[in-house]
């Protein structure tokens, strides 16, 4: 049965998951936690992708009509968290963290807005065999687009590289589910992609080239396909809407994008 979650509960989720009183530094401690080097370019996404995570919750305490109160508690509590992110706070042990800013006393006014924030911002948590199929799928995409090249348009592949494995780095290391700034990854990917398809040479031409529409086509269907973004997540998303006629050629899908996205737009 599919699980129903929302931004302040899977924020905390995190937190929790996170959590240990160790001596270890708190850079290394994560770097293990996350699976990658400290301070490598995958560790400072990571870290700026909570940073923006929590960005985006104090935006939705303050929209959803939450008692002025509970709102200021709620933000607070979201900023004391953040300090456990910072240069500072990954420097110290990370027992320091954990007793300091991953409290039960600041996460639990976070996880108590979370019956206000489901009804606009809830979205449909991703069962782990869906996300691993995804996973494998992009993965092999990559692959395959590192290991081609297109002359004249080879920014555009580049770009959907990029966005791709920015995409997958969320979805793997942080989770990604409803998140505006994950689906802004897979935003550059589709427009990277439309370029591409709309800049297609005539059938048989370029066999590699319509290789690569196709193959990214079939990649981006399957996440539409799996992937619930949030309800308001969603309803921006009319630039899908308005562009998609070219991927729904391209991979031969059958039905349209407004079945896709789980809310509609």
């Amino acid at each position: 049965m599919s699980e129903q979650t929302d931004p302040a509960r899977e924020f905390t989720d995190l937190c929790m998951r996170i959590r240990m009183s160790t001596t270890d530094s708190g850079e290394n401690y994560l770097g293990t936690q996350f699976g990658v080097p400290p301070w490598s370019g995958d560790f400072v996404r990571i870290l700026a992708a909570i940073h923006t995570r929590i960005d985006d919750l104090i935006k939705m305490m303050k929209e959803v009509g939450l008692d002025e109160d509970i709102a200021d508690t709620a933000v607070n509590c979201l900023n004391t968290t953040r300090h456990a992110f910072t240069p500072a706070g990954t420097q110290n042990q990370w027992a320091h963290a954990t007793s300091h800013y991953l409290t039960d006393a600041n996460l639990l006014p976070i996880r108590m807005a979370s019956a206000y924030l489901r009804p606009k911002y809830g979205y449909t948590v991703v069962s782990n065999e869906e996300l691993e199929e995804l996973v494998v799928d992009i993965e092999q995409l990559l692959e395959w687009l590192r290991e081609r090249e297109l002359s004249e348009r080879d920014f555009i592949r580049s770009a959907l590289i990029e966005g791709l494995e920015a995409f997958v780095l969320k979805l793997t290391k942080v989770g990604i589910y409803g998140w505006p700034e994950t689906f802004a990854s897979l935003r550059e990917v589709v427009a990277a992609y439309l370029a591409l398809d709309r800049g297609s040479p005539d059938a048989g031409v370029s066999p590699p080239y319509e290789a690569m529409v196709k193959k990214t086509g079939e990649v981006l269907q399957k996440i539409f396909d799996r992937v619930k973004f949030a309800k308001e997540v969603s309803e921006t998303a009319d630039w899908v809407l308005r562009g998609y006629g070219a991927l729904t050629a391209a991979a031969q899908i059958a039905h349209p994008i407004v079945a896709l996205l789980p809310h509609g737009a």
